[in-house]
């Protein structure tokens, strides 16, 4: 084994391939420009910095979810306001002026509010109210019509059985109502047989003939009113006379002074 190893230094030695002894002198610069080392900076914020951003973050947030929410109601809104302004648009009559029967509406609301300042509290209350939707339906009765419409459908949605009380009511109140004037009727109808019956008697008691008197003076109102009616179309027709006398003076008088002028 120990020959082998010299013999394989001494082939080293002798091919060159063993360790250089010789100096090699100073080192030579390179004929390249040396590159400059680049720096890298690592951005380390501070824990203020850090409190900062996440409080600016939430209050970003925050602004975003307020605005967000307040253009969803002022959407709503006026999503509203087209729905009511179309509803009261459809509530117009086009056949019906709104002009001058909302101001007498008005009117007939604030003269009842004042007549009735001074009375009790619920005609104060009740009264008022009232007025108010009896000028409304009189002056306005097309108007007032599909109001009314429009209650009923409301009613029928949300208080059903609201509206049934209330049509209830008011059937038996037209029920109750037209007996009321067939009774009052009935009671004329009554009153007249027996002030009739009475004047029967009185005659073939007394033998005077009252319904004649009675038919006389009947006959005698209508002839005063008959009479009346004429007297009207007379003087009608003596002012249309005299107007025209009038036109006819008046003409000649301007032909008459044209023709001196």
């Amino acid at each position: 084994m120990a020959g082998e190893a010299g013999v394989v230094a001494n082939a080293a030695e002798g091919s060159g391939l063993g360790p250089s002894t010789s100096n090699s002198g100073p080192m030579k610069l390179s004929i390249y420009p040396t590159p400059i080392p680049e720096l890298v900076l690592l951005d380390t914020p501070s824990a203020l910095e850090k409190r900062i951003g996440m409080v600016r973050r939430e209050i970003t947030g925050y602004y975003t979810g307020v605005h967000s929410q307040a253009q969803g109601i002022i959407d709503r809104w006026i999503n509203i306001e087209e729905k009511v302004e179309s509803r009261i648009k459809s509530f117009r009559d086009p056949t019906e002026p709104l002009n001058p029967g909302l101001l007498y509406t008005g009117i007939s609301a604030l003269t009842t509010s004042v007549i009735t300042r001074s009375r009790g509290l619920p005609t104060r209350i009740l009264l008022p109210p009232a007025a108010l939707a009896g000028a409304f339906l009189y002056f306005l009765p097309r108007t007032t019509s599909r109001v009314g419409s429009y209650a009923e459908e409301l009613e029928d949605r949300y208080v059903p059985r609201f509206g049934e009380i209330r049509r209830t009511s008011i059937a038996h109140s037209s029920i109750a109502l037209e007996r009321a004037k067939e009774g009052v009727a009935a009671g004329r109808e009554s009153v007249n047989e027996g002030v009739k019956s009475i004047v029967e008697s009185i005659e073939q008691g007394t033998g005077l003939k009252l319904k004649a008197i009675g038919w006389a003076q009947e006959v005698k109102r209508e002839a005063q009113n008959i009479a009346n009616g004429a007297q009207k179309d007379i003087n009608e027709a003596h002012r249309i006379a005299d107007g025209a006398i009038e036109s006819k003076s008046s003409s000649s008088d301007s032909e008459d002074s044209k023709r001196l002028v």
